[in-house]
């Protein structure tokens, strides 16, 4: 619905609130001119603004009411009616009109949060599926091609994950070369430009290129086609022969991220004919879509992880987003906090807590440092009794295997954080999160040395 749509609807709204209230008073004195409001034992008048009341919430309610309550006193002052508004029959109304106006708005709140819980479990079952689908595909080509291929997808995501945290207020230049230099050793493709969106609008010159840089063949069938459908498109071989004719790409791959924004274009304009095989392009979509996702995690999480830098990517780009859904739409989640007092058993009541854990939440293991065992637990859409269930559900866990008592006799105390209005970061300090702990910072710097290395 567009801006004028919704401007017009409001107004239509508001006259019926207005108008509404007065026709029915207007036809009452019209009907019974000496007694419009008690010509029958029922207020039949009252019912106008109670249906408002319900039809659009508390406010409309309240302006129904005192539309009808004003009208009535003006037209008894002004000599059009014989009787002005009774007192009882007014605060009797009023009450009925603000009862149902107050049940229509607490019922949309509730059904507005329904609706954000809806669309944040879509969002988090889409990003399972795709994720789902690189894992299957990188399981499928290391299967197929370990031999002969220079590298293997889990290797090339595991670059790719490196290039995305890199381009925290986009795609960066750097990161555009180093994803092109993979997708030719992986893919083979021998001539390939990269395009990004500005201002809505695809750039003519490419970010980067391997092999050749021009600018954007905009009316290359398989570019319209990518564009139009958000999908690749490339030809076949019994095709090939007719590409003169029918454009200068070979493949065209939209570069869209989980939260549905297209970044740019990936055009592929010469790769072997060898090449030109599903896998092969299924491979380099899935690179490309993990790399659209990196990107788009990194830029969400950079203030975040400046701060924190030990942080996990995954922990923190979802503690954000379930931050900002509450505030949206008070939608609740919950952070759980399992700090470990003892120095026997609660390393592997940590393995049989990080072994049990659901699909939806997410660990942070090692959250307080090496020196100190605990670990941080974020539930998504958990209010108090969801995270009660939890920890019972633990406890049965830790029972499971050999610990008596549960949580409390495996030494550790438990804390519940409300994911609410507060920054993220502030969350974590109640938590008892440090910011830039000097041990925990040496060892992430330590580990991303690994990493490179």
């Amino acid at each position: 619905m567009d801006h004028s749509t919704e401007k017009r609807d409001i107004i239509i709204v508001w006259a019926e609130v207005v108008l509404l209230p007065l026709a029915g008073l207007a036809l009452a004195v019209l009907l019974f001119r000496a007694r419009p409001f008690t010509a029958s034992p029922y207020p039949w008048l009252w019912l106008i603004p109670c249906l408002l009341g319900l039809r659009y919430g508390l406010a409309p309610a309240v302006l129904a009411t005192l539309m009808l309550a004003v009208g009535g006193v003006a037209a008894h002052l002004l000599g059009i009616s014989g009787e002005s508004v009774p007192l009882i029959q007014l605060a009797g109304g009023a009450f009925a009109a603000l009862s149902a106006g107050q049940y229509s708005s607490r019922w949309r709140e509730r059904v507005k949060a329904a609706r954000a819980r809806t669309d944040y479990t879509e969002q988090r079952l889409e990003s399972l599926t795709r994720a789902f689908f690189i894992t299957r595909l990188s399981h499928d080509r290391m299967e197929e091609a370990f031999i002969t291929q220079p590298v293997t997808l889990r290797g090339a995501l595991e670059a790719l994950r490196g290039l995305g945290a890199e381009g925290h207020a986009g795609v960066s230049a750097a990161a555009a070369d180093a994803l092109l230099q993979l997708l030719a050793q992986y893919c083979r493709f021998e001539a390939v430009a990269l395009h990004l969106y500005r201002g809505g609008r695809l750039d003519d010159e490419p970010l980067a290129a391997f092999g050749w840089r021009t600018e954007l063949a905009r009316t290359d069938p398989l570019l319209t086609y990518a564009l139009e459908h958000e999908q690749t498109a490339y030809h076949s071989v019994d095709q090939l022969a007719e590409l003169e004719r029918g454009g200068c790409y070979r493949a065209v791959f939209p570069l869209i991220d989980s939260a549905g924004e297209e970044l740019g274009v990936l055009v592929v304009r010469d790769l072997p004919l060898l090449a030109l095989t599903e896998e092969n392009l299924s491979a380099a979509a899935a690179m490309l879509q993990y790399f659209a996702d990196e990107s788009w995690a990194a830029s969400q999480t950079a203030d975040l992880r400046q701060s924190l830098p030990h942080c996990p990517d995954a922990f923190a780009h979802e503690l954000i987003k379930l931050q900002r859904l509450h505030v949206r739409s008070g939608v609740r989640s919950t952070l759980v906090v399992l700090r470990a007092g003892k120095d026997v058993v609660e390393v592997s009541a940590l393995d049989a807590l990080y072994a049990a854990r659901r699909s939806l939440d997410l660990y942070w293991r090692e959250a307080f440092g090496p020196l100190v065992s605990g670990m941080l637990i974020l539930l998504p859409l958990a209010g108090p009794a969801t995270t009660h269930g939890f920890l019972e559900r633990i406890d049965t866990v830790l029972r499971a295997h050999g610990m008596e008592g549960g949580l409390v006799a495996a030494g550790f105390s438990v804390v519940q954080v409300p994911v609410d209005r507060r920054p993220p970061l502030s969350l974590l300090s109640e938590c008892g999160i440090e910011v830039d702990h000097p041990l925990n910072l040496a060892l992430s710097r330590e580990r991303d040395v690994k990493v490179a290395l």
